[in-house]
């Protein structure tokens, strides 16, 4: 990433920090009233959810090199 999109990354969960409950509960209201605040079911991704086997995966990373310990392999 470059560093205007870490500082706009570092912006947003700044302004996410200083949000209120109250202006949590405002937008989470304004969400629900956009989108319906009930979930819905669909027959063709239930019967997905039904047939799928879920399977670890098998990736072992490699160990990380970097003086800091924060490069792309430990993060």
């Amino acid at each position: 990433m470059s560093d205007s999109d870490h500082r706009l990354v570092a912006r947003v969960v700044a302004v996410l920090a200083e949000r209120t409950e109250a202006q949590g509960e405002l937008l989470a209201a304004t969400l629900a009233a956009r989108w319906g605040s009930s979930d819905r079911h669909e027959p063709a991704a239930q019967d997905w959810l039904r047939r799928w086997k879920p399977k670890p995966a098998m990736f072992v990373s490699p160990a990380c090199t970097c003086v800091a310990g924060r490069c792309l392999v430990c993060n």
